[in-house]
Formats: C-alpha cells, structure tokens, sequence
C-alpha cells in the first residue's frame, strides 16, 4: 500500500455483505428521486403533448395590431415561430356548418394542422378539408367544391390536401376549410378579428418576453391572449391556482430531497458506528483524526461510485417502462412521446441529491470516528465510551424484559432514533401527500366518468324540441348501450336570501341521478329525484347559495319557488361566470318550463359499435338536430387520464415499495450493529424466541415512531394540500385519508415483521463466540 486510504479498498472487500446494505440504501434512496423526477418530467411531456394537440403549439396570441407590429414582432430573438391566423365568419359546405380560415404555413402546422395527403395551399383558389368530410361526401384530392360564406357569396376551392380531424370539429358536427393566407385576407378584407400568434424558443423567459411585447406596442390585456395551459407546463403562468400548484410542486420536491437525505443518512450512520472499534485501531497505528476523517469520507465517496450507478438505472428504467406503457394502451396519442428518453432533471438531481448526501452524512460519523481513543480501541470499550447510551436501564416492570430490552435499544442513540424514526415517518408523509393527486386527478379529467356520452343529438336552437319517439327509437338499437335525455331551460332569472343572479335549469332521469350521487358533497338526492320541490347546485367560484336556501324562479308563467337539496362539487356542464347549473328531476323540469320534449339525447355505444351505428343515428336526425360525436375527444381525454393514472399510481407504489425496502434494510443494518450484543445476550441464556422478541420490539418502536411522526406531519400537510387543489377549485370538503393512511401503514408494519425474520435466523445458527466476535 502506498497510503493509509489503500485501506479504504481493502475493507470494502473484507465488509463486503455489510457495505452492501449502505450502497443498497443509496441505491434507493437515489431511484427514489430519479424515478419521482423522471416520471414528473415525462408527465409534463406527455401533457405537453395533450395541451399543442388541444390549443395548439403557441404561448400568446395578438388580436388587432397591424403587420408592421407582426414583423417587429416575429424578429425578436426570443421568438421561435410566428404568424397569422385569420378566422371569417361560419359558411356552409353541402348544407354541413364549416369552419373557414386561414393563415400562414408555419404557424397552421404548429396549430396542429396535420396533412395526411397533398399540400398546404399556395394559390388563391386551393383549399384543405378535414379527413371527416373528404369521408362524408366522398371527395377525393383535385376536386372543386363550392362553399358558401355567411354573408351569402359562394366561392369554389380546389382540394389540395388533407388534413386530420379535430375532435372539437366531430363534437360539433361540423368541418373545417383551411385557406392561404392571401386569400383569408382577400375575404376578410383588413386583419380585424384576426390573430398573430407567437411561440418562444425554449428556455426563453416567456413572462418577461410577453410583458414587453404589451409595453411596447402599447396593447391592452384585451388584446394578448396567453395559451395558460402550455405556459402552465413549462413554468411560466400567472394563473392564481397554477400559482398555488406550482407552491405544492415545491413541496413535494423538497419532500422526495428529505426522503432520499433521511434513507442515505441513516444508513451511512450506522455503518460508520457499527465500525467505531475499527477506527480505534487505526488510531492505534498512528492515524491522526484528520486522517480517519479522510477515510470514512473517502469510503462514502465510494459507496456513492457503487449505488448512485445503480440507483440511476433503476429508476430510469422505471421511467421507460411507464412510457412503454403509455405508448402500448394509445399508440396513437402518445407516438410522439420517445420510449427511451432520458430525463437530465431526474439524472442530475439523483447524482447531485446521491453525493451531496453521502457527503453531508459523513460529517457526524467523521467526527465520532476521530474521537475513539486508542486506548478504549484495545480494551474493546468502544461502545461503552463512544456510543451514545442511556443513562436509565431497561423498565422491566410492566412488560416483559425481552420486549423493554428491545425498546430501551431502540432509545439508546438518540441521533439514530431520530434518523430511523425521521427516514420511516418521511416515506409515510410522502405517500399521503402524492395521494391527494389521486382525488386531484379524478375531479379534473372526465372522460372515464360514467355518464360520458360517445354521441349525441342536439337541438339546433337550443330548446326543448327533441321528440320522445326519438330517444325510444334510439333504445331499441342493439349497438346503443345507454340513451338518455335531458331538458334544458337557460338564463332564469332567480332571487334568493343572497342575491338576483341567474340559473340554467337541466332535467336529470335516474340513471344520470345515480351518476351524480358520487360528486354530491351535501343533501341529499333522493328527495331531489322524487321530483317535489327540491333541485341540485353545482359548485362554482361564484357560489353564493347554500343547502336548503329557496330560490324564487322568475318565468313567463310566473313566479315559482324551489329548494337546494344538494350540493354537486361537478357536472358535465359549461356556464358563464355569474351563471349557476341546477339540476332537477324531469317531473319538476315540466312543471316549471311546461317544455316536454329533450334538448339533447346522449348515447353510449357498445364496444362493437362503429361509424355506420353513427351513421343510423345520423340518418334519424333533421335539419334542426345536430349530431355531435365525441368518441375522438373522449379518447384523448382517456389518454391524458391514464398518464396521469399510470404516473399518480406510479409514485405511489413506487413511495410504497421505498418505504418497504427502506425498513427492511434499515432494521437489517441495525441488527447488524448489535450483533455482538445480542451474541452476548445468548451467551448468558437468553433463548431464540425471546430474541425475537428483542429485535421485534427494537423495530417495532422504530416504525410506530415513524408512523407517528407521519401521521403528525403528513395529515396536517395533505390536508393543506387538499384545500388548495380541491377544495378551492370544486368545494369538495376535506375528508380524512383512511384508506391512504391504512395501506402505507400496514405495509410498514408488515415490512417490520418481515425484517426480523431473516436476522434472527442467522444469529441463531451462528455460533455464539462468533457471534459476539462479529465485525
């Protein structure tokens, strides 16, 4: 050997099975985080994808500035692609409402403007058609269509290209026709009512870029339109509640830092302990405390070279087989996203959270190794000296002496316990926090809730003009799984103890009550369905009714007064600010309104159904009915929703499958440390079983103190977490997390008794010399 820190290398080989303990727990600790951010950052990825593939690939548009602002705008360094997008007035294509617009090239394709077939229209004369209508009236590529414009003119296009279908287009049973530029000018006639839209060039400071564009051109707020959903994703919204989940990202983060800092730590901890003798010795032969500093340093550098390594791979791993997934269950949503990217955030953090750690965790032990004195080295007093111990002996007289033995243990090292209890108690804290996204996850996304139509027949003015015949006609159909009307009754003026404001009235059946009954946060239904005086609130930011207040409705046959007997946190329905949706049986819906025909008729199809079932429901509807199919929009939505399962899901298992790791490598270690203790204990008579019961009670006082602590901590904080995501955007009450609470402590309990059960087994076949002898 050249230096004494040769010996760092030659200990490795002799500790082999106990270092491996210290570099698994790194190895942890570091998949933990990279998992975590990785999955975090493909989640963003993929919702970015969803948000360009919904709102389109830009961050602000501009409404009503000239082309010499456009063009000082587009040569802004930041600015990654720009353009004009111009819309005109709603026309008709073989009696079907069209969509005409047109803009440039660049920024159409960045709208999501996808050509399947042809080109993008250069000369004033060429056109593209969406997919759905090239289908529908069976056009081909080269073929002259006549369009009529709103203000009666019909002009004739040549189709150049296709394009793939919008499901906002299918929703509304319309199509769309994309001109060039030019010509939407030549129709327009000015750029009024069109927009510029901008996208910056990633890692641009997209908040200052856009305060500075309004300073100076000198636009109004009216006039910027920010894409909040996108600028959400990379960090740049000024929402206030995109504020408030930005706040309980951080959070989180510095939650899953502590986790890994509390894991690493209380395992370097204790192996530097269970060596104090060791580090004696070396005193012994010479060593200053410098140079035993150095070495246990050096050691966890090494230990980091082994399980940070590891722990990288592992959790990227993780990651790929979550996007894997994703890519298996929509192929056709998520082919964009790469199945073997790697996440730099989630690399860097683990390899920095790995290091800084280890680091960090080597001081204390570096300086309880300097100070064992050689002389305690070679009488071999070194727990007795060094060790922290307690200054009261075992309380034996309640509870049997095996079991106050194993708790006196667990208490002795006040840092380890704090540790031990502080590394269990943060994994419990962790699973309660990410579980709050669970509830988050299945209040925001709706495609999977069970009154989710495919398609629907919807009156063309808005009124009650939808036949009954029609929806019994539609039930009938084999290939039509539920069918369902309701009546609506919008803008009803209405006075309460509170305010004037105004209502939209909407008639529920009882399969659409039964739907609703899991977002009723108060009252009650039944009474509701039964159809005497009682209707349904939903909950909106300007909610001001409460439950049991009456509410007078103002209609043309009089006034009528009615009663909330519930409270919904969420329905299926849009309405404008200042607008309340109240929900009431189809008995009470006649009895106010008098109307009894449907507004709209949803329908669900069964798994076997295609487009010529959509077609038969076509072919029943009139020039006043309109048909919306949703199946393209409900399959993007199911898309986004099990991204977000498989990665909400995801943390929590994997924060789960931590925490039974965590304890079970940790108790291991701790056993490992006592392990002359205990051979001392056999040696004067202490059995197997009681043995057991030690390193039984030892770990269990771990885990309850951890349980403890999590729970002191971790409800308070999902409580605080619920509020802001939940409770402040749909008025659901904060309920206690007894399921969350259940799982993540049973698991820890059993992993508790799983730990005990392999070391016991091993000091009771080792010999009892070698036992007390074990380094």
């Amino acid at each position: 050997m050249k230096s004494y820190l040769d010996l760092v290398g030659e200990s490795a080989k002799v500790h082999k099975k106990k270092n491996r303990n210290t570099i698994i727990c790194i190895a942890i600790a570091v998949c933990l985080v990279t998992a975590i951010f990785g999955m975090a950052d493909m989640e963003v990825r993929t919702r970015k994808i969803g948000a360009i593939k919904e709102y389109g690939n830009f961050h602000v548009n501009i409404k009503n500035i000239d082309d010499e602002t456009a063009r000082l705008i587009s040569n802004r360094a930041d600015v990654a692609v720009s353009g004009w997008i111009h819309g005109v007035h709603n026309g008709m294509l073989k009696e079907k409402p069209l969509v005409v617009l047109g803009g440039e090239e660049a920024i159409c394709y960045e709208m999501g403007i996808d050509i399947e077939k042809g080109h993008f229209p250069k000369k004033v004369d060429e056109a593209l058609l969406d997919r759905q209508a090239m289908k529908q009236f069976d056009i081909s590529l080269g073929d002259i269509v006549s369009v009529t414009l709103s203000e009666g003119r019909t002009d004739k296009y040549t189709i150049v290209g296709v394009y793939r279908d919008f499901a906002n287009l299918k929703r509304k049973d319309s199509h769309g026709l994309i001109l060039s530029n030019k010509r939407i000018r030549e129709i327009a006639g000015n750029t009024d009512g069109s927009s510029y839209y901008v996208q910056f060039k990633k890692g641009a400071n997209m908040r200052n870029a856009i305060d500075e564009i309004k300073a100076k051109f000198q636009l109004i707020d009216k006039q910027v339109s920010e894409n909040i959903f996108l600028l959400a994703l990379v960090g740049h919204s000024r929402d206030s509640y995109m504020v408030k989940l930005y706040m309980i990202a951080a959070v989180l983060f510095v939650l899953v830092l502590i986790a890994g800092v509390l894991m690493i730590a209380s395992s370097f901890n204790m192996s530097i302990l269970e060596r104090v003798q060791f580090f004696g010795m070396l005193r012994c032969l010479g060593a200053s405390k410098r140079q035993v500093k150095r070495f246990v340093l050096l050691e966890g550098i090494n230990f980091s070279l082994k399980g940070i390594p590891i722990g990288l791979l592992i959790g990227t791993i993780i990651v790929w087989m979550s996007s894997g997934f994703l890519k298996y269950v929509n192929p056709t949503y998520f082919s964009d996203m790469p199945l073997f990217a790697i996440s730099w955030p989630s690399i860097i953090t683990g390899i920095v959270v790995g290091f800084l750690t280890v680091i960090l965790s080597s001081l204390s032990p570096c300086k309880k190794a300097s100070k064992v004195s050689p002389l305690s080295a070679v009488t071999g007093n070194t727990n007795q000296s060094n060790v922290p111990q307690s200054k009261t002996a075992a309380k034996t007289k309640h509870v049997r002496v095996d079991i106050a033995m194993g708790i006196h243990h667990a208490f002795s090292s006040r840092k380890n316990i704090l540790l031990m209890t502080g590394s269990f108690g943060i994994s419990i804290i962790l699973f309660l926090s990410f579980s709050v996204l669970v509830n988050f996850m299945h209040q925001g996304l709706k495609p999977l809730r069970p009154y989710t139509p495919d398609v629907s027949i919807v009156s063309k003015d808005n009124t009650c003009s939808l036949d009954m015949n029609l929806l019994n006609e539609l039930k009938e159909n084999s290939k039509i799984k539920h069918a369902y009307g309701r009546m609506f009754a919008y803008n009803i003026p209405i006075t309460s103890k509170h305010c004037s404001s105004k209502i939209n009235l909407i008639s529920y059946e009882e399969n659409q009550f039964a739907c609703a009954e899991k977002q009723l946060t108060q009252g009650s239904i039944d009474k509701v369905e039964e159809g005497t005086d009682s209707a349904l609130i939903v909950y909106s930011e300007d909610f001001t009714l409460e439950l049991e207040d009456s509410i007078t409705l103002k209609l043309p046959s009089g006034e009528k007064k009615i009663k909330i007997g519930g409270i919904l946190s969420d329905s299926p329905f849009d309405s404008t600010s200042g607008t309340q949706t109240v929900i009431c049986s189809e008995k009470l819906f006649r009895e106010l309104i008098g109307e009894r025909g449907y507004t709209i008729i949803d329908m669900q199809l069964e798994k076997g159904a295609n487009d010529e079932t959509v077609s038969w429901i076509r072919s029943l509807t009139t020039s006043q009915m309109q048909l919306s199919d949703q199946r393209q929009s409900n399959e993007e939505g199911k898309a986004v929703f099990y991204s977000f399962a498989i990665f909400i899901y995801g943390f929590l298992l994997l924060i789960a499958s931590i925490t039974v790791f965590n304890i079970i490598n940790s108790i291991n270690m701790s056993v490992t440390g006592r392990m002359n203790q205990y051979g001392v204990m056999r040696a004067v008579g202490m059995s197997g079983k009681q043995l057991q019961r030690l390193i039984l009670a030892e770990s269990g006082t771990y885990v309850i103190c951890g349980c403890l602590l999590g729970c002191v901590l971790g409800l308070p904080l999902h409580r605080l977490i619920f509020n802001s995501m939940i409770t402040s955007r749909w008025g659901l009450e904060w309920q206690f997390p007894f399921t969350a609470l259940a799982v993540i402590i049973v698991l820890s309990v059993v992993a508790t008794f799983l730990s005990v059960i392999g070391p016991v087994k091993k000091i009771n076949k080792m010999d009892v010399v070698n036992v007390i002898n074990a380094q």
